[in-house]
């Protein structure tokens, strides 16, 4: 090692190695990088539709709060999903989404030497945090219709692992687990593991006919959690409102150890108990999904493409080519799309369903866009 090598690794000498290994974050492009009159925004599987009339209404009537800080329980909130859920509201942990309800669970499962298994591709978070933790991720490929894979999962479990993860429906394939295999999961994964199933597409998979989660795995003796989100369907990025529901108190206890005590803003709060009462309004922004995402999925497929079946608000496809040099030409015609940037699926392609001049234009650029590459 040179002496310059020597002086810029003392001059981080402060920073954990398992944070320093990790590549600098770049984000992507968000509404606020972009004119949405010109760029559609069909990476990010956000909800183009805004939230509940109601919800915003919400925000607007707490301004004149905004000097105090938030209800550090979310009692409000916590009191109503738990009439929906069934879950105790002392068993219900609220984070800035749910990536950072992961980040906790990772904290309070993971260190040196641990465990993680989890399904993959999958949310990135799982493995990104377990590493800066100092943990070890294995990663069992997805199933062929794109959902996790109970048998896989449970097969790679040893006696070093602390967490299981599970996401149903999947990013970034969109498939989803069935009620035999999540309580396959429930009842294989040792009751001295944490068993995480991350449910972010909850209401898009709850539409689609998929299996209650909570119903099948609630009987199950060891620890667990689902993750839920107000983000995706209820159309709520902005102000980052996740929550856990936890199997017990001694789940939830833990996070709440982590989590810090003002993550879930006043705004949000109130904003996501008015989007929750509005079941109206969800019913119909569910409907107008599942029409475009059929749309979308069939225009692909007249294309010749072979998408993906899914049940969340995205569409994934296998591609006759590189999928991120179609990326890069639905970009220069201001339609920002994701690759899977995962070595094993690299002509796969993920396109976030829009409004329907959104499918329109996608399905209109990726005629012209594979016709030039032939």
């Amino acid at each position: 090692m040179t002496e310059q090598a020597d002086h810029a690794a003392d001059a981080l000498a402060w920073l954990r190695p398992t944070v320093r290994d990790i590549p600098d974050y770049k984000g992507p492009k968000t509404a606020s990088d972009v004119d949405l009159d010109k760029v559609r925004i069909l990476h990010l599987n956000e909800s183009p539709h805004p939230p509940s009339p109601k919800a915003i209404e919400a925000i607007q009537n707490f301004s004149e709060n905004l000097n105090r800080y938030p209800d550090i329980y979310v009692r409000a909130l916590s009191d109503a999903l738990s009439d929906r859920t069934g879950i105790p509201p002392e068993q219900i942990v609220f984070g800035a989404g749910t990536d950072e309800l992961v980040h906790f669970i990772c904290e309070i499962t993971t260190g040196p030497g641990d465990v993680a298994v989890m399904p993959w591709p999958t949310f990135p978070r799982y493995a990104l945090t377990t590493r800066i933790e100092g943990g070890e991720s294995i990663k069992v490929p997805l199933n062929d219709a794109g959902a996790n894979d109970a048998d896989a999962l449970l097969a790679a479990i040893n006696n070093r692992t602390r967490t299981v993860w599970c996401c149903t429906p999947n990013p970034p394939s969109g498939g989803m687990m069935d009620e035999a295999a999540l309580r396959q999961l429930a009842d294989g994964v040792p009751e001295n593991v944490l068993l995480a199933v991350d449910e972010a597409y909850h209401e898009y998979g709850m539409h689609a006919g998929g299996a209650d989660v909570l119903d099948a795995i609630k009987h199950r003796r060891g620890p667990w959690l689902v993750l839920r989100t107000f983000s995706k369907a209820y159309g709520l990025g902005a102000v980052r409102v996740g929550y856990a529901l936890c199997g017990s108190v001694e789940v939830a206890n833990a996070l709440s150890k982590t989590k810090l005590q003002y993550n879930t803003n006043s705004l949000g709060q109130a904003a996501a108990l008015a989007a929750l009462e509005d079941d109206a309004y969800l019913q119909k922004t569910l409907d107008l999904m599942a029409t475009e995402r059929s749309r979308l999925a069939e225009g692909l497929s007249s294309l010749g493409l072979k998408p993906l079946p899914t049940a969340a608000n995205f569409v994934s496809a296998e591609l006759p080519c590189n999928a991120a040099e179609v990326m890069k030409a639905l970009a220069e015609r201001n339609i920002l799309t994701r690759d899977w940037r995962d070595p094993g699926h690299p002509r796969h392609i993920r396109i976030t369903v829009g409004l329907p001049d959104d499918t329109d234009a996608v399905l209109a650029a990726m005629t012209e866009i594979l016709d030039e590459m032939e």
